[in-house]
């Protein structure tokens, strides 16, 4: 097996695909977004579908451009603590 290092500059590291939410509010909202999404198929002609579906293209890849900001920004966050506690290593002794 790889290093992290290693797993990471290869691409081999997906947080996006390890992580299952287990928050009942995110299922929750989930569910209803496919139910409120199903309902509107009932409803709109195949243009408003077609519409529909194009937006909802446009803000999955908008929430995720905006949660890799997010993880990077944590990442750096996380860097920035670890250089602290080892920079400052000396007065914990």
């Amino acid at each position: 097996m790889n290093s992290i290092l290693e797993q990471l500059y290869f691409g081999e590291i997906k947080p996006e695909e390890m992580i299952v939410p287990k928050n009942l509010e995110y299922r929750s909202i989930n569910n209803e977004i496919s139910n409120s999404k199903n309902h509107l198929k009932m409803k709109l002609s195949q243009n408003d579908m077609e519409l529909l579906e194009k937006t909802f293209d446009l803000l999955n890849r908008s929430v995720s451009i905006y949660s890799t900001e997010v993880f990077i920004y944590g990442f750096k966050m996380g860097a920035q603590m670890i250089t602290e506690v080892f920079a400052n290593r000396e007065l914990s002794n």
